[in-house]
């Protein structure tokens, strides 16, 4: 073995830990010229160029550039959150960020999304009401969308007084439910001044499209809307709506119970039962109580309303919901539902 003298592996040594240094060097330049360039990227254009379909999202009274960011990511509108958060605190915009709900797709840039949230101009001015929504459900929307305090729309709904306006609803009947317009708010897509919004004028605009959406001369219609209402809980498809609906009539007008979950599920605002559930004895009851509910239990839609109408005669008796695909399983016998029930409910 030959021998090194000791200043020669010294400054072997120095020369070692010189190169290190300026690999290391080299590379975090190289990563900071590399994010600099994708930050740069991002900022001014989109990170998919390929999809222009509009996502809305919510942002809420207080949230920070870091929680924007957070919910434009997991919306798939930006690739990554904390270039955004760079961008909104580089200019200075965190506190121009207005609560409210806007749209934006995933072809639009960092610069163009901040552009959006720190304006009025950017705040959607409608607001869809989803078919088979109730009163508590568009509270909880509207609510979201900072556009009242939550429980507005409701106390708004059950102070509602102006039953003259509105030939076609019937005081009598809507004022004994707890919610008395529940069934009667057409659902749609409205527009709204989101700038100074009122539940009065969404509600008045919901009772207006109603009339308009209603079939002329309808007969017993506060029991057609309680029926339609109950269908856009129990059908989930279209093309069992006049099915189901054959079967409701069917079966109150036989004197069965209608043994209906979503009536009992509306009353307890609850999103499944349990045995005990189903044994209280209430007027929403409808294992317990023979006949409708009190009143609509969701605001249905057109298709729903018709199906009401328009009942289609079978020979069943029974359905049950398969969970997979949401359609409706039929059964003409008791013996036939608890097969039904054994397959698809296991």
């Amino acid at each position: 073995m030959s021998y090194i003298p000791l200043s020669r592996r010294k400054k072997t040594s120095k020369i070692s830990t010189s190169t290190t240094m300026i690999g290391i060097g080299c590379l975090i330049v190289a990563y900071m010229l590399y994010s600099s360039i994708q930050y740069n990227h991002a900022v001014k254009n989109g990170y998919d160029p390929s999809k222009n379909k509009k996502v809305s999202f919510v942002i809420h009274k207080g949230d920070s550039a870091k929680d924007v960011g957070k919910t434009l990511e997991a919306k798939g509108l930006i690739e990554n959150s904390s270039y955004f958060t760079k961008y909104i605190e580089s200019e200075n915009l965190d506190g121009k960020i207005i609560a409210g709900e806007f749209e934006s797709s995933p072809s639009m840039s960092i610069k163009t999304i901040a552009t959006t949230i720190t304006s009025s101009k950017g705040l959607k001015n409608t607001i869809a009401i989803p078919e088979g929504f109730s009163v508590k459900q568009i509270d909880e929307r509207l609510a979201d969308r900072q556009l009242i305090e939550p429980g507005e729309f409701i106390d708004t709904v059950k102070k509602f007084d102006h039953y003259n306006a509105y030939p076609l609803l019937q005081k009598q009947q809507m004022s004994a439910t707890n919610i008395p317009l529940e069934g009667f708010l057409f659902p749609d897509t409205y527009s709204i001044d989101t700038g100074n919004f009122s539940s009065s004028d969404l509600i008045d605009q919901m009772l207006k499209n109603f009339e308009k959406k209603l079939p002329a001369n309808t007969a017993q219609l506060f029991e057609i809307i309680t029926v339609a209402s109950m269908l856009e809980k129990e059908a989930r498809h279209d093309d069992d709506f006049p099915i189901v609906a054959g079967i409701i009539w069917k079966r109150m007008n036989s004197g069965w119970f209608l043994n209906i979950d979503a009536t009992i599920l509306y009353e307890l605002n609850k999103k499944t039962l349990t045995k005990d559930d189903l044994k209280q004895d209430s007027a929403y009851n409808t294992y317990t109580r023979k006949g409708l509910p009190p009143g609509p239990i969701s605001n249905p839609g057109i298709k729903a309303i018709l199906a009401a109408l328009n009942p289609k005669k079978t020979s069943h008796w029974f359905y049950i919901t398969n969970p997979k695909d949401g359609k409706a399983i039929y059964a003409d016998s008791n013996d036939g539902q608890n097969r039904n029930r054994g397959i698809y409910l296991k």
